[in-house]
């Protein structure tokens, strides 16, 4: 369903399917993420993805969800915060994928947390 959704061409792997490389980012749905502020708008900036093995379909996932960095810098539009998140899949103990994503907050007002619950 999800290569469909984005378009992806389907495919398989010893007769079983294969998800889209970009896959774990539909996993960040079912996280609560205490770090994030509810309806701060966030750009997306970078994401990377490092495969030991595909995700193919029938796969149970033990995934966890980290921030592992926070950097502030100094903008164009005001102060902008980069956060550092880390997905970790696994497979029966097994590690399948490590996904680095990098979302940006924009302004000032970075101290009043109203956080997601």
């Amino acid at each position: 369903d999800y290569a469909q959704s984005i378009e992806a061409p389907v495919q398989t792997i010893n007769g079983k399917l294969i998800a889209p490389a970009t896959m774990p980012i539909i996993f960040w749905q079912d996280f609560d993420i205490p770090w994030l502020i509810i309806g701060e708008p966030l750009l997306h900036g970078t994401q990377k993805f490092s495969y030991q093995a595909p995700i193919t379909a029938g796969m149970i996932l033990d995934c966890e969800l980290a921030l592992t960095g926070e950097v502030q810098k100094e903008g164009r539009q005001g102060k902008l915060t980069f956060y550092t998140h880390t997905l970790v899949c696994r497979c029966e103990g097994e590690l399948i994928v490590t996904a680095e994503t990098v979302l940006i907050r924009v302004g000032d007002d970075h101290d009043k947390k109203v956080y997601n619950s």
